[in-house]
């Protein structure tokens, strides 16, 4: 109650004291705060970005950003500006003064665009002290923005961001330009070529084969969120695809996981490679972007592996609603899911997907998108 009523004073505060909020419809320059806390979430951010350049060609779109996120949107091209600031979530002042100090459109009044996985009252309060002349979107503090949204759980992250579209007068257009381009909706992240100098270096370390496929293993997520599959089972198609397709594994991941890696690559019976904990984010987009062909769980470096088109097998918790996150009707992906859960059982793991099951979609995508090796599948 303290808190509402503060944010709420605030709120008056700022209307007394700036000038007119202007019409949604005539805002021609956004600023997003982007500081999640989820891989996902930052990477489900890019096609509004997207969406925002495709109808409205004219404005200024700028970036304030943090961590993973920075890394997410480092070369985005529908970007004009991209700003480093301290998180709001961890240094209020630091934020507050980078962003006021920054002067995004040089004085001009903009608006911040505030997006899933960013609602926080400390970002909304960083907002309010942007010097931004109105506030929209996706906030748990409705009285320090214009125009407040709520999450909608029948709809994905990206569908939701783009209710910011609509919002801003633009969904028709927005719907004219799908017609035209439906990829405009799937994410996407662009590694450098220095990303690609580093991961080169980092396959030949590892004796990877240039003139041979790879396939991406991404096999280790928090166990709090009980989204495992058995080792065994990762072991028996890493097996299959050396064996029988002669297809080079790779594992990545973080170097939290690299321990339970280690274990998993010990037990083959063939040499495969493992990156675990020594790639950045965008030199992990890189190595999925040089991949033929990607086994993962519901994890973040899944959504990088989506956005630079990678074709993958993704087997995901029955727990989890597939709606939010997962990439429903992408013809690269094969979503291995079972019957609906209401909630995550205590000790569960994703036993109902078999290795056969994961075997036959491998086999169906290969067909589908046959090996390319090293291919930079982004610019298919």
């Amino acid at each position: 109650m303290l808190r509402s009523a503060s944010l709420t004073t605030l709120a008056a505060l700022k209307r007394t004291f700036t000038r007119k909020t202007p019409a949604l419809t005539g805002i021609r320059n956004f600023l997003l705060l982007q500081y999640p806390l989820a891989l996902g979430t930052a990477v489900h951010a890019t096609p509004l970005i997207a969406a925002l350049r495709a109808v409205f060609p004219e404005v200024n779109i700028a970036v304030a950003a943090n961590g993973f996120a920075l890394a997410v949107l480092q070369g985005n091209p529908n970007l004009d500006r991209l700003f480093s600031t301290p998180s709001p979530l961890t240094d209020m002042p630091g934020a507050v003064h980078e962003l006021r100090a920054a002067r995004f459109f040089d004085g001009k009044p903009f608006a911040v665009l505030q997006t899933t996985g960013n609602e926080r009252s400390r970002i909304a309060l960083a907002a309010l002290c942007s010097g931004a002349h109105t506030r929209i979107g996706f906030t748990v503090a409705p009285q320090l923005s214009a125009a407040p949204l709520r999450y909608d759980p029948q709809l994905s992250q990206i569908a939701n961001n783009l209710r910011l579209v609509e919002l801003l007068g633009r969904g028709e257009a927005l719907q004219k330009q799908l017609e035209l381009d439906p990829g405009l909706l799937e994410p996407r992240i662009y590694p450098s070529p220095q990303d690609f100098v580093a991961v080169y270096s980092l396959l030949r370390e590892q004796g990877i084969d240039e003139a041979r496929p790879i396939a991406i293993f991404l096999t280790q997520t928090s166990p709090t969120q009980r989204k495992s599959w058995p080792a065994e089972r990762f072991r028996e198609v890493a097996e299959w695809l050396d064996r029988d397709l002669g297809m080079q594994v790779v594992f990545a991941g973080s170097a939290a996981e690299s321990a339970a890696i280690e274990r998993l690559r010990g037990s083959l019976g063939f040499r495969a490679a493992s990156l675990a904990g020594r790639t950045s984010v965008l030199e992990l987009a890189a190595l999925l972007s040089l991949a033929d062909i990607a086994l993962t769980l519901d994890t973040g470096p899944m959504h990088l592996a989506r956005a630079v088109r990678l074709p993958m097998v993704v087997i995901a918790p029955a727990w989890s609603p597939s709606i939010e996150w997962l990439p429903l009707g992408n013809p690269r992906v094969r979503i291995l899911k079972k019957a609906d859960l209401p909630s995550a059982p205590q000790n569960y793991i994703i036993e109902e997907v078999t290795v056969d099951d994961v075997k036959a979609s491998l086999s169906d995508l290969l067909a589908a998108y046959p090996p390319r090796c090293f291919t930079w599948r982004r610019d298919e």
